[in-house]
């Protein structure tokens, strides 16, 4: 067995998705406990345990942590290299040993002035600093992770994970982890606003130039729709930030819709910014909705962009801050405003994230409001027993399965009624925190088996007396249907998922961060592959907080 066996990447795979427990499985059913004399198995077993260990707390995250410390000592001495060293020597800190942690940082060193081939000159460095951070040597870490950035400027994914393990080294060790924030990656801005705006561009311009600076901004989220959204993405362009893009319609249809009509000298600045983006992203939704729920679309993808910056941030150890430009307030007497931005707004400051706003009255009219039986749902597919169980034998435990949902469905009361389509349990909300909130819950309450699917997407109301056009957590008319394509998709990630495992689609997982669930841990894991005329849908393992 060697370092390249699919084996061992399949079982990585697996307990990046959160499905720790089944990767045990696969470890043992691959033979790889009786193994003690494979520096690649041992790595591996030492990864498993050490995941373990951060989800663990007390005695058995410190009992954990030596076990696999253990297991990365064992392989570095089979075969001697930074990678097990360093790892030995950071789980010997957790596990209380700091004579054991600093001795092994040591031989983490010394191997390091040795010379390492085969490896890059920011890894090196950053362990280097890393060794030293372990030692208590904090100038020299951060002169060494000082040199480590500098040398791979743009590797922010790199830097994070970095961060990440200096953050930890410091909270074991009781130290000040301050001195690592001017050493973070770029800010991620989300930015909305008016397509047509009161204030004079000359007046506007400076003002975004200089948030951008002060923030640190290096990631950009948003729309590209004339007037503000095109402003604030030539200016970040114009600094160097990377430009992502996330659209409600494809490019055409959306340039004749939210561009052209303001004027072809913006189809020319559109044209311009967008092949400067780093990527663009299409929500896809605009197949199903069609005209009738262009606003609906236009606030899943503002939602999406949001979660998006908050996601890159989180991901990258840095902050999310927003920019509006658009209403900072309504007058004394009037209604809120029914502009998207106005909305952005509130749910930004609601998440208690920072904002900027540039204060400009809009002077066209806001996005025609959804037509009435249209609707923007968070679902949740559930589907009893495991993947091999045949369909009318997981249905016999449907009754249990539905009376453990009924104190978390009476808790959060679904935006329809709960329903059943073939050997799947349907449930929808407003609300995508309160999805992913029952979805978890349903998840650990569950009798039997389980495997769980979120999306959100537009869905179209049948019969009944309405779920309301406003507000969240709507009482649903008792004999209410919701019914569309985005039900489709979440059953379809939910047979995906392995026993008692939830699964979200990139477009749930983004809303979801959008929206202020920042405590659920939620991890890509790959792709489910579109068709002819649908894209690839990106799936994220969801994990409650510490699990």
């Amino acid at each position: 067995m060697t370092a390249s066996s699919p084996a061992i990447f399949r079982i990585i795979a697996t307990a990046r998705s959160g499905a720790l427990d089944h990767a045990w499985q696969m470890f043992r059913a691959a033979g790889f406990d009786g193994i003690d004399d494979d520096p690649a198995i041992l790595n591996l077993k030492g990864r498993l345990l050490k995941d373990e260990a951060l989800l663990a707390g007390g005695a058995a995250r410190r009992e954990k942590a030596r076990r696999a410390g253990d297991a990365y000592a064992a392989s570095a001495a089979r075969q001697p290299a930074p990678y097990p060293l360093i790892n030995a020597a950071t789980l010997a800190l957790i596990a209380g040993d700091r004579a054991e942690s600093v001795s092994r940082a040591d031989e983490a060193l010394s191997l390091i002035a040795q010379g390492v081939p085969d490896e890059t000159p920011y890894w090196l460095t950053a362990t280097e600093a890393e060794a030293l951070l372990l030692k208590g040597d904090e100038a020299g870490a951060k002169a060494a992770l000082t040199r480590a950035i500098a040398a791979a400027p743009q590797a922010w994914e790199d830097h994070a994970s970095t961060l990440r393990q200096f953050a930890a080294i410091l909270r074991e060790r009781g130290g000040d982890a301050g001195w690592l924030d001017p050493l973070r990656p770029p800010r991620s801005l989300h930015y909305t606003g008016h397509l047509a705006l009161s204030l004079p561009e000359a007046e506007i311009v400076p003002r975004i130039d200089r948030i951008l600076a002060a923030e640190g901004i290096g990631f950009g989220y948003g729309a590209l729709a004339a007037g503000a959204d095109i402003i604030v993405a030539e200016r970040l362009l114009a600094r160097g930030a990377e430009l992502n893009l996330i659209l409600p319609l494809d490019v055409a249809g959306f340039v004749e819709r939210s561009v052209r009509p303001h004027g072809e000298q913006w189809v020319r600045r559109f044209d311009r910014a967008l092949d400067a983006a780093a990527q663009t992203i299409i929500v896809d939704e605009a197949k199903d909705a069609g005209d009738g729920g262009f606003a609906l679309l236009v606030g899943l993808t503002d939602l999406v962009a949001t979660g998006r910056a908050v996601m890159n941030a989180a991901a990258l150890q840095s902050e999310a801050v927003q920019l509006v430009i658009g209403p900072v307030a309504c007058p004394p007497g009037q209604p809120p405003s029914p502009g998207q931005s106005a909305r952005s707004a509130g749910l930004w400051r609601r998440a208690g994230r920072r904002q900027h706003i540039i204060a400009s009255a809009r002077t066209d009219s806001p996005v025609a409001p959804p037509a009435d039986r249209l609707h923007l749902v968070a679902i949740l597919a559930v589907v009893p027993g495991a993947q091999d169980a045949p369909r009318l034998a997981a249905l016999a435990g449907a009754d249990a399965l539905l009376a453990a949902a009924a104190p978390l469905l009476a808790a959060a009361p679904p935006a329809a009624p709960p329903r059943w389509s073939s050997s799947r349990l349907l449930l929808a909300w407003r609300d995508p925190a309160e999805a992913l909130r029952t979805g978890l819950a349903l998840r650990a309450a569950a009798p039997g088996p389980v495997r769980l699917g979120l999306h959100i997407g537009i869905v179209t109301e049948i019969g009944g007396t309405g779920i309301g056009s406003t507000g969240i957590g709507a009482t649903p008319g008792t004999d209410t249907i919701l019914a569309g394509p985005a039900f489709e998709f979440a059953e379809r990630i939910a047979e995906l998922a392995g026993p008692d495992t939830l699964l979200a689609s990139g477009t749930f997982a983004a809303a979801a961060r959008g929206v202020g669930s920042e405590g659920a841990r939620m991890e890509f894991i790959g792709e489910l592959p579109g068709s002819a005329d649908r894209e690839d849908m990106e799936l994220y393992s969801v994990m409650a907080p510490g699990a």
